[in-house]
């Protein structure tokens, strides 16, 4: 083929101008009539405010988020969905996909966490969409996604009221018990005056001791509390975990046990540690580097479990991992906690028995100093159930604020007004499909003509001779009016088969599902 210029090629593509227009006119209106087909979409969505995550111990625990949306997004939960409101029904003559069903509209929810950017982390707010072709649909979709947490919010105020009712009985007990030890703790302010030093000490100390003693049993009971919910949300996280993807190796590991283990009894012996030694003691410098050793070891584990198990690696395996550490350390504070309370209540009972003098104290005064402090202790154990009370009670509304878990600040609507598709966008790249079809039918047309001669640069380059003079091409009048009749009766022709291929173009066009792709991102 004989070497052209940019010059060239253009004004051969010019020469097939008309080709050109013709095809890109048939495939424009084949897009546009695909284009205009394409049904209007509406979003509805949902903004809920997640409050009293990680604030405030004295709540109860609730519900991981991560929980809460895999709920949202299990199999049951949308196939239920997809049922009642009839979402990607099946062409005629083709057998129902329920799984592909349910997987087309988890990819079409959109989940978007906020997380606050203040210690400690957790999310702030949940933002929940779905796009449909009808509006109410749409929105009836989110209200049923987001019914999870209003369920959610119901069995939290369950849990409350049934606290409250706890509390109730053990501040009314309490209350019985002070108003019985009021006139001794009187008495007994007026005669401490009279008392020594060493027995004020012994006093204050065995005072102090049954305080620590009250909190720490409290305390273990939250713990317990705590790690009975753990080990529940667990298993669920188990379940939810063996239908996404096989378990981890890791949970079989028998090494990986022992060292948790291990990990937990040198972060007790740390903080038994902490109370008495300070940093620069050799006992706690080699604790310090047992636990370091420790989690090198367990970290490395994690790690060749990461690459030798592919479940491992998924959302809902690295949460049972952490909710499994979690659980651990709750263990391990457990197990702190009852060492702390059984050495308090040894330390309590070897405590010297309070000094009298004889000559000014009396075992009547004895009995009234015991009285006072059995005072001071249930008046601080009041105090704490109060304001654990009072938590609550604002929790459950009964102060008149609904103060719930997740609130609903926006809720889901049924729009007016479509989100998409962009049909502007839409025409401008059909009209962009059609100019590129018809060049490329144009070229195609021209590169066999391009091996051919057709002028004098032709004639030099194939048969490296040189032109001489060029003559012309004479017509007789009848001869050019019937070469131009001829010209017409083919254009129009050809207007006409592209005209019949538009139907044929909308349904190849439909069918490659271009436009409906790109109308959907």
């Amino acid at each position: 083929m004989r070497p052209r210029g940019l010059f060239e090629y253009l004004g051969i593509l010019w020469r097939q101008k008309l080709l050109i227009l013709l095809v890109a006119a048939a495939v424009s209106i084949a897009t546009l009539q695909i284009v205009r087909g394409i049904p209007n979409v509406y979003e509805s969505h949902a903004l809920i405010v997640i409050a009293n995550q990680g604030n405030d111990d004295r709540l109860p625990a609730s519900p991981p988020l991560s929980a809460l949306t895999q709920r949202m997004t299990s199999q049951g939960n949308l196939a239920e969905i997809i049922r009642r409101y009839d979402l990607y029904p099946q062409p005629p003559g083709v057998a129902p996909n329920p799984s592909a069903a349910v997987e087309r509209l988890r990819k079409a929810i959109k989940i978007d966490i906020k997380m606050r950017n203040y210690y400690p982390d957790a999310p702030e707010s949940l933002t929940i969409s779905y796009r449909h072709t009808d509006s109410v649909i749409a929105q009836r979709v989110v209200e049923d996604l987001i019914s999870i947490f209003d369920q959610t919010n119901s069995t939290i105020k369950q849990q409350v009221a049934t606290e409250l009712e706890r509390f109730h009985a053990q501040v009314a007990e309490i209350e019985t018990q002070l108003q019985r030890l009021a006139p001794q703790r009187d008495q007994a302010l007026l005669r401490s005056g009279n008392s020594d030093n060493a027995s004020s000490a012994v006093r204050a100390q065995r005072l102090a001791t049954a305080d620590s003693l009250g909190a720490l049993g409290d305390k273990e009971f939250m713990l317990i509390r705590q790690i009975d919910e753990q080990k529940r949300q667990i298993g669920e996280q188990e379940k939810l975990v063996s239908s996404v993807a096989p378990a981890s190796r890791l949970a079989t590991n028998s090494a990986y046990g022992v060292l948790l283990a291990r990990r937990a009894e040198v972060e007790g012996q740390i903080k038994d540690l902490a109370r008495s030694a300070t940093e620069k003691n050799p006992k706690m410098i080699q604790a310090r580097s047992q636990l370091t050793s420790i989690n090198q070891e367990i970290a490395r584990l994690e790690a060749a479990d990461g690459n030798a198990a592919g479940a491992s690696t998924t959302p809902e395996a690295r949460e049972l991992r952490a909710m499994r550490r979690e659980l651990q350390r709750l263990e391990t504070e457990l197990e702190i906690t009852q060492r702390d309370l059984s050495r308090k209540t040894l330390g309590l009972k070897e405590l010297p028995k309070e000094l009298s003098n004889t000559a000014t104290e009396t075992a009547s005064t004895i009995r009234l100093n015991e009285a006072k402090a059995e005072y001071d202790r249930l008046m601080g154990r009041y105090n704490w159930l109060m304001d654990k009370q009072d938590t609550l009670r604002k929790l459950s509304g009964d102060d008149g604020r609904n103060v719930e878990t997740f609130q609903v600040i926006d809720a889901p609507a049924a729009q007016l007004s479509p989100v998409g598709p962009n049909r502007l966008l839409l025409k401008l790249i059909g009209a962009g499909i059609a100019l590129a079809l018809g060049l490329l039918i144009a070229s195609a047309w021209e590169i066999p003509r391009l091996f051919l001669i057709h002028n004098d640069r032709d004639v030099e380059y194939y048969l490296g001779t040189p032109v001489l003079a060029m003559i012309p091409e004479t017509l007789t009048p009848y001869q050019r009016g019937r070469r131009r009749v001829l010209w017409g009766v083919r254009w129009v022709g050809l207007a006409l088969v592209l005209g019949a291929m538009v139907p044929v173009l909308v349904i190849v066009i439909d069918r490659a599902q271009v436009f409906q792709i790109l109308a959907n991102r």
